[in-house]
């Protein structure tokens, strides 16, 4: 595992490590560019930059492997009788739809961006649209961040670490404690629907 004193030295490298490492972590990635220029290791903007083009260059390229995979699917006869024509076509209504909130709250839930931006590109949401929510999304996501390590500190500066870890703590568990609450809540959804359902069908045999 590396240590803070085996990262490169020179502002440039630095700011190319942390857009290399968003393709591996792209949150940990930002959080680390944040400590770094905390500390004054590293320039706010570069930071900045480097965490904001190496989350946004990963999004595109899952939707660019989406849209390969949709405009490849033709070649495959076995995929397209697996897929529905019906299906997809809902799949690409509700996506038109409900772009905006989904990948905006993609951005907060871990795991659920991974397969929501290769649906983008397999659905055929128009990349100007999937890159402007992407961007503002990655933007926002990136500033908060910075914002709790690089400047809210010196809004409160007898607080020391303590208060980003804690901010920073509840930044990252919230959004998984509601994926979690979320995925959860579906089947109970759904086993309650077919318990009201099957209530209806007896009070009609009744």
């Amino acid at each position: 595992m590396w240590s803070l004193s085996q990262l490169p030295e020179t502002q440039l490298a630095l700011a190319l490590a942390i857009f290399i490492a968003t393709f591996v972590y792209e949150d940990g990635a930002t959080l680390l560019a944040a400590t770094l220029s905390a500390s004054g290791r590293l320039d706010p903007a570069l930071g900045i930059g480097a965490a904001f083009l190496g989350i946004w260059v990963g999004d595109i390229g899952l939707y660019a492997l989406g849209a390969l995979f949709r405009s490849n699917a033709v070649r495959w006869p076995w995929l397209q009788r697996a897929l529905k024509p019906e299906a997809f076509k809902k799949a690409e209504g509700w996506l038109a739809q409900n772009a905006s909130l989904a990948i905006a709250m993609s951005r907060t839930i871990p795991g659920s961006r991974l397969p929501l931006y290769l649906a983008a590109g397999a659905l055929g949401l128009p990349l100007r649209r999937f890159a402007r929510i992407t961007a503002i999304c990655a933007a926002v996501w990136v500033l908060l961040i910075f914002g709790i390590w690089r400047w809210l500190p010196n809004l409160w500066p007898g607080t020391g670490m303590h208060f980003p870890l804690l901010l920073t703590a509840v930044l990252f568990a919230a959004p998984w404690l509601l994926g979690k609450r979320l995925r959860a809540s579906v089947p109970a959804a759904k086993t309650s629907e077919r318990t009201s359902n099957h209530d209806r069908l007896n009070a009609c045999a009744l």
